[in-house]
Order: structure tokens, then sequence, then C-alpha cells
């Protein structure tokens, strides 16, 4: 499957069930998603309380949950305080800094870098089924939600994740993101068979045929 195209799509994050997770992920420990055009509005100060809900779902079935959000400035301080205490984990370009490395960049890390998703995985400790011994998640026990497929779903599959794509959420959106990737990204889909109008999307997990 190509790097652009994304294993499953659906039409809104509520829609993804813990269920249908398990149902067409099985391997599935950990669910990452995006904040802006996912979870919420752009740059939205606060978490609608649905998604709060379909969040707390995730964890109550027994799968981790992370934010991996390119978000830079003041907005990394207000993304941890929306999120710290609704996920396992929080994961920004700046939580990926080398501390040792003094020409360490948060720059370097943002998606499509695959960095936030592989040190998500590394990070955290499972119990292996096999030996019942705690190891790091691997990236294939990740399912990564997201909006764009030039950064959430490039990014999940530089990292060996799998990938969830659904449209945009809300009426706002960064002002190159609109006018540069957006109508790229409507042409791929389109290319691809990839969901286009609103009716296209699913309104349950779909995987995506390989063509």
């Amino acid at each position: 499957m190509g790097r652009l195209v994304p294993e499953f799509v659906v039409d809104r994050l509520l829609n993804v069930t813990p269920d249908d997770i398990r149902a067409l992920s099985p391997g599935t420990a950990a669910v990452c998603m995006d904040i802006d055009g996912t979870i919420t509005d752009y740059h939205a100060h606060s978490v609608p309380e649905d998604a709060q809900e379909r969040i707390r779902s995730f964890g109550e079935s027994g799968l981790l949950t992370f934010i991996v959000s390119n978000c830079s400035g003041s907005r990394v301080e207000e993304v941890h305080a929306l999120f710290d205490s609704l996920v396992t984990g929080v994961m920004t370009p700046f939580d990926c800094l080398n501390p040792e490395d003094s020409r360490d960049s948060a720059t370097r890390h943002r998606k499509p870098a695959p960095d936030m998703l592989l040190a998500a995985a590394a990070r955290h400790l499972v119990t292996d089924q096999t030996t019942a011994l705690k190891r790091p998640l691997r990236p294939a026990e990740l399912l990564m939600i997201g909006d764009q497929l030039f950064k959430d779903v490039l990014a999940a599959r530089r990292a060996g994740v799998r990938a969830v794509l659904l449209p945009r959420f809300g009426t706002r959106d960064h002002l190159g993101v609109r006018i540069l990737q957006r109508p790229a990204e409507v042409g791929w889909r389109a290319a691809t068979r990839l969901p286009v109008k609103a009716r296209d999307w699913p309104s349950r997990l779909t995987a995506v045929r390989v063509r």
C-alpha cells in the first residue's frame, strides 16, 4: 500500500469505536490522534464533551491513547493542559527534543516525520501476551487517526503505524494548509479513489481496498 493511502477511512472521530478497532485492527494496542481538524476545530481552546467521551471510551476498552500534534509556541502548553488528564500521553515536536543535543530542533520532529509516533511507542510499556513481561509498544500496535494525508497518514506510514483518514472537522484551518495542501489532497484522494465529497465518507470505520 502506498505511503499516501491509509488503511482505514471514516467520516469523523466519534464514529471510530473500540469494537470496530478490535474487529478491523485486532493488533492495535494504542490509538494516536491528531487534534486540529480531527478532535477539534483549528486551534480550539476546549475539547467537545462528545469527543472527550469517545477518547475515554478507548481507554476504558483497554487501549492506550496518545495525542500526536504539530503544535508549537504557547499552543504546546495549552495542548498539554487540555489533554494530559484525558489520554495516556501527549506528544508534540517539543516532547521529542533531545536534551543532550544542542542542535536539535522541534521542527525536525514535526509530522510527516515519524518521530512523535516512534517516541510514543518507545516510551510506553505494555504486557507481552506471550512472556507476561513488560516491553515497549511496537509501531505496528499503534493506530493513527488524522485528517491530513500529507502529515498524519504519511507520518504513520513512515513509522510503520496503521492510519485512519477522516475529513477535516470544523470550519477553520491553517492558511497554508487550506491554500496549498487541501486542494492537493482532494486531487490525490480522487486519483486513488479515496472519499472526496462529504457523502463519500463511511459512517463506520472502513478498510481501504488496495487498487
